[in-house]
This record gives structure tokens, C-alpha cells and sequence, in this order.
């Protein structure tokens, strides 16, 4: 199946305003699910939480319980994209195992707000599940057992993303398109194909260089809504021009052959001049994007805003029950509140069996070669 065909094409591709209003959406959802069981139904309790409010201080409250807004919530997902690639190296996975469960925690997130899932939990299931998808199989105790984390953690979330994602796995990495790009140029090389004169002598370290580069420029990417936004071919393209500018060695022609031939198929009523210069258009804001991901989440920041999560996630367990305990109810935000307090019990009860891979765990853990300071 070509990319223009596949369900990532039709589906999880998207424009910036409508990925703004998708998580406007969601966020407000579940504020209003919250705010509704926190309001108790009836009369003797509403008076009974009605002096509760007069005799507390509102302003103290509010300050502990306010959510992570939109701003926060999309730096939190970037730390945690930027985990999932660490873990997937340390694991020594394909960069398609990473590629893959970065879009899974993407995609997720476009159905469910951080305010209903901890990404800590997510980004475990979304590595286990690409990891099966793209044949880089690990079973969940041993993945687990690496991390020294609870592999009920991700057994029983398999099915929550797998139903966030709308069983969608398939997916297009901008890194097999880049590999692709890369072993066209040095067919070229080969050939003695009518290519630019710096292209044609790129070689031996150099090229290296713009290879590492360009794979740099993908990891960056990554981290951003780049992928929900440009197919992996353009990412991929727009990766390759910039590793090969940081050698000075521009694509020049070879653009013009990519473009053609890339795109071919699916694009085979538009010019090869029509379609090199959609994607220099899109290249300014790709390399907006890669600035972007370039740029570091920084710790204070990330244990900030995850307290505040947290904070959330139990005023949300705590209303959940109480609305629960006084209508007898039972809502999707009380099943959500008790299915993320549940995880996160499980998540407490981190493995210190003698995990055949503690330095791994170690490694992992924030505050370390790097990291941002907080634990998975």
C-alpha cells in the first residue's frame, strides 16, 4: 500500500487549526465531566458542599487543582515523545519502532486529553504495541522487567489505545523514506546520473555527516505536530536538505528527481516543477518545526506541570467517587478516574526483583545523562 492510499493518509493527517480545536475539544469535555460530578445532586449535600465552599479558601484551592492548560499539556507530550525515542534506543529498536509509537502517543492524544490518561502510562503500551507491529517483538514482562516497571501497566492499557488510536497501526516513517532518499543519491553517484557537481562527489565522511544530520533533523521533527501535519515523504525531504546544508552541499537538482519520482504515482497530474515547488513551500514551516523540537523541554518545567496533572487526576478520582457514592451513577469520567487511579497504583509498585537490566532502568530514569528529573 502507497502513502496516499493508507489510513494514515486518510485519517491522521490534519491541518494546525484542526488539531487546535480537536484538543480544545477534548480538554474542555473532560473539564465539564469533572466540573459535573464534582457538583453532588442531592439537596442536603449540595447545602453541605455549599458551606464547605464558604468555610474553605477558594483562591488557595483553585491554585492547587488548576489543570495544565493546552501550552503545558502539548510540552508534557514532547517529554515524553523525547522518552519514547530514548527507550527505543536503549532498547536498540529501528528507528521505525520509535516512529511508530511516537504517532501512537500522537494519535492517542487526539481522542483523550492528559487530563483523563497519564502519558507515563501511554508511551509504555505505545512502544510495546510498535515494537509488535513493526517485528521488533518484546514481550511485556521482559519489556517491563527492563524497566522495572509493572507489566499490568501495559497489558491493561493495550486495549484503551488500541481503541484511542481506532485500531490504526499501520504507519509511514519519515526515516525509511530518508534511508530511501539517500541510497537514490548514491544510485546516482553510481551511475553518473546528471546531478548538481557537489552532490555527484559527496562522499566518505561527509556524507555521513549529512546522513547523521538529516537523521537528527527526523528525531527533532518527531517531537513536534510535524508528523500529524506533512506526510513522511515531505519530512523526509525537508531532513536531507537540511543535513546536507549543514555539510554546505545543497540538493539542487536532485530535488527536482525525488520530487518527480516520489510522488509519481499518486501525483501523476501535477508537473515535477508544480510539485518542487509545493514543497519548498512547505519546507519554511518544516524547518519551523525542526527548531522547534531542536528545543528542550525543561526540567523545572516538565515537574511543574506533571504535579499539577497529578493534582487534577485526583480531584477527578475524588469527584468521580463522590458523585458516584451519591447518585449511584457510574459516568465515562468516574470509569476513566478509576481506570487512571488503578494504573496508577500499579505503576507505584516499580519491579526490584533483581530485573536482569538495572542499568537500563537506571538510565531511564529523569535527573540522568541529561533528562529532565522525573521518573517514568
Amino acid at each position: 500500500m502507497i502513502f496516499e492510499r493508507s489510513s494514515q493518509r486518510k485519517r491522521w493527517l490534519f491541518s494546525t487549526d484542526e488539531l487546535t480545536e480537536i484538543r480544545t475539544r477534548r480538554r474542555q469535555a473532560c473539564l465539564d465531566a469533572v466540573a459535573k460530578e464534582e457538583t453532588p445532586q442531592p439537596e442536603g449535600v449540595q447545602q453541605q458542599q455549599q458551606q464547605t465552599d464558604i468555610d474553605s479558601k477558594p483562591a488557595k484551592k483553585s491554585k492547587k487543582t488548576r489543570p495544565p492548560s493546552l501550552a503545558e499539556e502539548a510540552a508534557l507530550l514532547k517529554y515524553y515523545s523525547g522518552k519514547i525515542q530514548e527507550m527505543c534506543r536503549a532498547f536498540g529498536f529501528p528507528n521505525k519502532v520509535q516512529a511508530a509509537a511516537v504517532l501512537f502517543l500522537k494519535r492517542f492524544y487526539l481522542h483523550y486529553s492528559t487530563l483523563q490518561h497519564d502519558p507515563k502510562n501511554i508511551l509504555l503500551t505505545a512502544i510495546y504495541l510498535a515494537g509488535k507491529v513493526e517485528e521488533a517483538y518484546i514481550g511485556a514482562e521482559e519489556f517491563c522487567k527492563r524497566l522495572q516497571q509493572d507489566e499490568e501497566v501495559v497489558l491493561n492499557t493495550e486495549p484503551l489505545v488500541l481503541q484511542g488510536l481506532n485500531f490504526d497501526l499501520i504507519t509511514y516513517s519519515p526515516y525509511t523514506s530518508l534511508s530511501g532518499y539517500f541510497a537514490d543519491l548514491e544510485d546516482c553517484q553510481k551511475e553518473g546520473s546528471v546531478i548538481d557537481p557537489p552532490l555527484q562527489e559527496l562522499g566518505g565522511d561527509t556524507l555521513a555527516q549529512a546522513r547523521a544530520a538529516a537523521r537528527a533533523a527526523v528525531d527533532a521533527l518527531m517531537l513536534t505536530d510535524a508528523p500529524l501535519l506533512f506526510p513522511p515523504g515531505q519530512l523526509a525531504l525537508a531532513a536531507m536538505r537540511s543535513g546536507c546544508n549543514k555539510v554546505k552541499v545543497p540538493l539542487g537538482s536532485f530535488l527536482s528527481r525525488v520530487a518527480g519520482r516520489a510522488q509519481e504515482e499518486a501525483r501523476a497530474g501535477c508537473s515535477t516543477e508544480d510539485i518542487v515547488q509545493e514543497l519548498k513551500s512547505a519546507f519554511g514551516r518544516i524547518d519551523s518545526f525542526g527548531s522547534e523540537g531542536s528545543q528542550q523541554v525543561k526540567a523545572e518545567e516538565v515537574r511543574k506541570i506533571d504535579r499539577r496533572l497529578k493534582a487534577f487526576h485526583a480531584v477527578a478520582s475524588k469527584a468521580s467517587s463522590a458523585s458516584q457514592q451519591d447518585t449511584g451513577g457510574h459516568s465515562e469520567a468516574t470509569a476513566t478516574a478509576q481506570r487512571q487511579k488503578a494504573l496508577e497504583g500499579r505503576g507505584e509498585r516499580e519491579g526490584t526483583d533483581g530485573s536482569a537490566h538495572p542499568p537500563l532502568a537506571k538510565r531511564l530514569k529523569t535527573g540522568e545523562n541529561g533528562s529532565s528529573g522525573m521518573e517514568l
